[in-house]
């Protein structure tokens, strides 16, 4: 906790009859975190992959060709199958598997072409509904020209101005004018000028088919029904197949994914033409376990070594905090790393960002609604990041509805009696609130902004100062004490000795009263303030007083923990106010407006808080991960840490 786990940089050697035994033991173990081998000499190359790996990585992806085509997705297996016998069936399976998958899919492809060629024929076609011909008699003619297609003018008058020796038919489709001009082909420019004159002509090709158009359309709607019924049929079949084999697929892919992972781990290792060397990490609790399962396998014919001169900056990094806080992970990780020797602020996450979430939120019924959706995710994702994120949600929930009841607060409506100028309102418990440790609730907080933004910025001191007490125990352990003093400490004493003084000079700028400078609190903040500066200045140069002014940037920024909870409220209160008064509750008579009206206003209501609680879960949620990134991790945190990856794999499918 705090700290990332503790690591020792480990060498294993052997001879290369033991190569196979050292990568199953080592997979199994799952728990070195292997550093990839890439400078080359003459006794030591990058080794060769072992002889399975190319069969298994074919095998791999055909399954996963077969899966995608399937649409199998990742979900929580049944039961698990055993390894053991998964090799027997995989071979004469995936070929199995992979012709009629493929054959079915080929299927699928040609009736999927055949419906859309038809469906384009019939779209043709139905235009042709409009004029008495059979669409035979639009084609084949050697002197004759035929035009067909929609216009919105008669063309019949400018015809005539060209010829009189053709023939016109019209009809209508869909509300719009349809025509077969049959003329003989002399007068074809004449014709192409004359249409392209017409701004509404849209020309028609006429399909090549034969006979009246209804009878064709009715042929080709029952051919399209017949090939829909076999696209069905076929998906039908693959759906069976998906639902017989998938559990089968998902433990192979998993074998699979196992034994190709082994056989290409020497591509890792250094090998001479009778040797191995790896080189890799591993926590040091687990050293013994390491060194005695290499013996037991090889027969102690592979030799495990312990460095102890390593270079910190090469340092895999395990995140190691106890079970409530391991969800927090996420958030570090999607920040940086940690480094080796920094201070893992994943507990200090697991206190302040739910806080600052559930003071900004603050209301019971969407606490409620939030804890819900976490359980929902957590229920359908196990593990993972939405996981993660889930528990983290459902933590600021249940902190959010500890805080509604703090400010008496449920979807905006009053959760316990108020009084209000001499009159009770009554709140949806119809009880008056109780009393906490002489502390009086319901906090309403439109009515305690001045406490309640004091107490945010309280909030954003105290977090401050942890973070720069952090950076100066980091600063002395990477630069020593000196360092750490000129670095951080000038900012803690520029922080306290400000915050002292203002302190003290508050009361009288806020009540109007003269100031005394003289003051024993007021001196000695500001001659607090004033050494920080000297060091400061010393440490880091004249121009860092320009970056004072971020302090209390810094410090301010905290305010945001009162502005969106209040803005939240607000909505809240807003949506409310209209949906009651107006629609549900007209002159404070119920069903006033009759219940038409009324159901409005539920519409109003629901529609309302439903945005604001996207609100809620978006706004606390960015603003408490600002709070945490920028005003608390820049004191201290530098990052840049690689992740610890052991050789292995967490089985789900399959087991030994």
């Amino acid at each position: 906790m705090l700290k990332p786990t503790k690591m020792t940089r480990v060498v294993i050697a052997g001879t290369k009859d033991t190569i196979e035994p050292v990568i199953s033991t080592l997979h199994s173990l799952n728990m070195l975190h292997i550093t990839d081998y890439t400078e080359e000499n003459e006794d030591f190359k990058i080794g060769r992959p072992l002889k399975p790996a190319s069969k298994l990585s074919e095998y791999l992806l055909s399954l996963r060709a077969i899966s995608s085509q399937l649409g199998i997705t990742g979900k929580e297996p049944a039961s698990k199958q055993s390894s053991k016998e998964l090799p027997s069936r995989i071979d004469e399976k995936i070929t199995e598997l992979q012709k009629e998958v493929s054959s079915r899919f080929d299927e699928l492809r040609g009736i999927e072409f055949k419906i859309k060629e038809k469906e384009d024929l019939i779209s043709a076609v139905k235009p042709f509904f409009g004029l008495p011909l059979s669409l035979e008699a639009y084609q084949g003619y050697e002197t004759i020209k035929v035009y067909t297609g929609f216009i919105s003018d008669d063309i019949e008058p400018k015809l005539l101005k060209i010829t009189n020796n053709y023939e016109l038919f019209t009809g209508e489709y869909e509300k719009r004018k349809i025509f077969a001009l049959f003329i003989p082909k002399t007068y074809e420019d004449e014709i192409q000028k004359l249409l392209q004159d017409e701004r509404s002509y849209v020309e028609l090709k006429v399909p090549e088919l034969k006979g009246n158009p209804p009878v064709i359309l009715d042929q080709l709607t029952n051919e399209v029904s017949t090939l829909k019924e076999n696209h069905a049929s076929i998906r039908s079949e693959l759906d069976t197949i998906k639902k017989e084999y998938s559990d089968f697929i998902m433990a192979s892919d998993e074998f699979l994914s196992i034994e190709t992972q082994k056989a290409e781990a020497p591509l890792r290792f250094a090998t001479s033409a009778n040797a191995f060397i790896i080189d890799g990490w591993v926590p040091s609790k687990k050293y013994n376990e390491l060194e005695s399962r290499l013996q037991e396998s090889t027969n102690g014919k592979a030799y495990l070594t312990r460095l102890e001169e390593v270079n910190e900056e090469e340092i895999p990094i395990e995140l190691e905090n106890p079970t409530p806080a391991k969800p927090f992970e996420l958030l570090i990780n999607t920040f940086a790393t940690p480094k080796y020797r920094e201070i893992d602020p994943a507990v200090m996450l697991f206190i302040t960002f739910p806080l600052f979430y559930a003071i900004m939120l603050g209301d019971v019924g969407y606490g409620i609604i939030l804890a819900g959706l976490a359980l929902v995710i957590k229920n359908k994702f196990k593990t993972g990041g939405l996981n993660a994120l889930a528990s983290i949600l459902l933590l600021s929930a249940v902190l959010s509805v500890i805080l509604g009841v703090i400010y008496g607060e449920l979807f905006g409506f009053p959760l316990f009696n108020i009084e209000i100028k001499g009159h009770i309102e009554e709140g949806i418990l119809g009880i008056a609130a109780p009393a906490i440790a002489g502390l009086h609730l319901p906090i309403h907080r439109f009515d305690s902004v001045q406490s309640l933004l004091m107490i945010t910025l309280i909030i954003g001191i105290l977090h401050i100062s942890l973070g720069l007490i952090i950076g100066f125990r980091n600063v002395t352990i990477g630069h020593g004490l000196g360092h750490a003093i000129y670095a951080k400490g000038s900012w803690m004493l520029i922080l306290i000795g400000g915050v002292v003084a203002i302190a003290k000079l508050m009361p009288s700028l806020m009540s109007g009263s003269s100031i005394r400078l003289n003051d024993p609190a007021i001196m000695a903040g500001m001659g607090l303030a004033l050494i920080g500066i000297i060091l400061l200045i010393k440490g880091e140069g004249f121009i860092s007083i320009m970056e004072i002014p971020t302090l209390l940037s810094n410090v301010l920024s905290y305010a945001r923990i009162l502005a969106i909870g209040l803005s939240s409220a607000g909505i809240a209160l807003a949506v409310n106010t209209l949906s009651m008064d107006l629609f549900i509750k007209p002159d404070h008579v119920l069903l006033g407006g009759g219940i038409g009206l009324a159901l409005v206003g539920v519409v109003v209501l629901f529609i309302g808080h439903l945005i604001n609680l996207i609100l809620g879960v978006l706004g606390p949620g960015l603003h408490s991960l600002r709070l945490q990134y920028v005003e608390f991790f820049t004191k201290f945190y530098e990052g840049g840490g690689r992740k610890y990856i052991p050789f292995g794999y967490n089985r789900k499918y399959t087991e030994e």
